[in-house]
Parts: C-alpha cells; structure tokens; sequence
C-alpha cells in the first residue's frame, strides 16, 4: 500500500504512547517491506533516556514481517521563553487553492487509491500530471481507524509521505520515478489538522539517488519539514 496509511497508523501509536506533556519532536519511519493490504499490527517500545528526553520505536507488524520501522523523539520543553519577534508567520491560503481530488468512481468498478480516496488535495502551484515540485494543501478524508478520532499527528504523518512525488525531480516520460523509502518529519511545535500545506523541492544525481525536501504548514504558519531519501525506480510504458 501507499506510505501514508502506514505511517498515520504509526502516528496513531506515537500519540498513545506520549504524555500530555510530552511534544513530539521528529519522527523517522523507515519502510522496510512493501506493505500489504492486510490487518496490521503496532509495537510500541519507550525509552525514558533522560528526564526531558524520550525514544520510542514502533515495529509495524503484517501477518508474516515487520513491514515498517518508526522512531519518535519526545521533548519535556521548559516554556515559555521570550522570543525574538520575526513578525506574523508565512501562511499560505488555502481559500482559492485548487481543488483536484475528484471522488472515486467505486460503483462503476474503479479502483479505490489512496492518494484520490484517502486524501483531499488542493495544489496551489503544480499537479499531479505536472512534474514537480508542487506545492499543495493536504487532509486525511477518512479516519486512521473506523469509528475513532484521528490524532493530529496521524493526519499529519498521512500526508508527509506524498513529500516525494509532489517534488519528483526526473524528466517526465522517460519510465523511471524515484520512489522514496523513508518519511523523516522535524517538528518545532505541535500540528494542527486537519489541513496540512507541503512546499516541496526534490534533488536527485544521475546515479538515481534522490532528496525530497518539504517545509511543512499548518493553518497557523511552518511548524517543521520533511526529507525523503529516494533511489530511481523503472516502470514499464503503456
């Protein structure tokens, strides 16, 4: 499956585990395996490594592997502390963006895909069928389990995976993309969902490995990035 639905179940984990007073800091989700569409299982480990400083590690479990891997940095802050004033925050409107997710088709025999079903995508420059970088506000539609409420960094973590195809940096029709096989999200405060705005940039050598690099909004302003380590991967035209 898509790397999102795996790292918000990830995110559903990190927020159990963290305390009230715990902010997440960054989130390392490295995905092992490709991940099947089957139940699948979090394994929580916490580690108090000091008194401000906690490590969690989350195995994600399919039926026969560990599939992914997440690793979370937990700060105790100290606040408030004066702050140099840099004037009000960038945000970037999302009244006028465009709105390009259309609803699936399911009745007719199509296919349900995550990033049209799961996700509602307004681009504010670039699309889908533009190669990037593309810059673009994001929202989980459903939620991470039936019937429960979705933590904010779950609905986050849903939508940091798409990083890497919005800034695919490979001239287009040529049968090769890069394909991303981690999620890393730096954070210096605590999101807020549902609506979450990646500005992206990708980089890649021409040994095929490439560097999606996303600074990450919510409504408020920036609250952190994400980079995705990426290797080309070649796909058969047609």
């Amino acid at each position: 499956m898509h790397g999102g639905p795996p790292s918000a179940l990830i995110g559903l984990a990190i927020s159990g585990a963290a305390h009230d007073d715990e902010q997440i800091a960054r989130v390392n989700i490295d995905l092992v395996k490709p991940v099947p569409l089957e139940p699948l299982k979090p394994v929580v480990t916490r580690q108090e490594v000091s008194r401000r400083v906690t490590h969690l590690e989350i195995e994600l479990h399919s039926k026969d592997a560990t599939v992914a891997v997440g690793r979370a940095v937990l700060l105790r802050g100290s606040g408030p502390i004066p702050l140099i004033d840099l004037g009000p925050p960038v945000v970037h409107l999302l009244v006028g963006s465009e709105h390009t997710s259309p609803g699936s088709n399911a009745a007719l025999g199509e296919s349900t895909i995550f990033h049209r079903d799961g996700i509602e995508t307004r681009f504010t420059q670039g699309s889908w069928s533009i190669p990037g970088p593309a810059n673009a506000w994001m929202q989980l539609r459903v939620p991470v389990v039936l019937g429960e409420d979705s933590p904010a960094l779950s609905q986050l973590l849903a939508v940091a995976d798409f990083g890497s195809p919005l800034s695919q940096a490979v001239a287009p029709n040529t049968g090769v993309g890069l394909i991303n096989v981690d999620v890393n999200v730096t954070l210096a405060a605590n999101p807020v969902g549902p609506w979450f705005f990646l500005e992206t940039q990708g980089q890649v050598s021409d040994q095929g490995i490439g560097l999606a690099i996303t600074r990450l909004f919510d409504v408020n302003g920036p609250i952190g990035v994400i980079t995705q380590s990426q290797i080309a991967q070649g796909f058969r035209k047609g």
